[in-house]
């Protein structure tokens, strides 16, 4: 369940993030085109120098936010697909170990990347004590306690 959630959130992601970077890199060629044919219009003279630099600098100016963009979105993209791949990984090692019997340290370490004890506290006068686990592959789980409190 937990395994179909995060694939369909990666898909979702992945598709998201293509669409976009695809509209970037078609906005980066038409923007290629424009400052082309402006500076062709400057060598003609249709437009003044001033007017050629104002609209030039503007056009630069969204050309370089649309090269970070595609890197960000590139970079998001080959994330989104490690983590698809964590999570393969992490299905095989359940599927390894379906029947446990008993619980070894050998499991526990393929499981379990960090696990996180807290101070104890008094909630409602009872003592508790809370516990974080980052999983191996796939990240930290929140429980239903911290839905709760979140």
């Amino acid at each position: 369940m937990l395994a179909n959630k995060s694939q369909a959130e990666i898909n979702k992601s992945q598709r998201d993030n293509k669409r976009e970077l695809d509209q970037a890199n078609k906005r980066m060629v038409k923007l290629d085109t424009i400052i082309q044919k402006l500076y062709e219009d400057n060598v003609e003279g249709k437009i003044s120098d001033e007017r050629f630099m104002k609209m030039s600098a503007s056009y630069e100016e969204e050309r370089n936010a649309l090269k970070k963009r595609i890197a960000e979105l590139e970079s998001e993209i080959a994330s989104d697909k490690e983590n698809s791949l964590n999570i393969c990984h992490f299905l095989t090692l359940v599927k390894k170990y379906t029947e446990v019997s008993e619980l070894t340290a050998e499991i526990i370490r393929e499981f379990v990347e960090k696990v996180y004890v807290y101070h104890p506290e008094k909630i409602n006068g009872q003592k508790t004590q809370r516990v974080r686990i980052v999983w191996n592959c796939i990240g930290e789980i929140p429980t239903q306690l911290e839905n709760k409190t979140a």
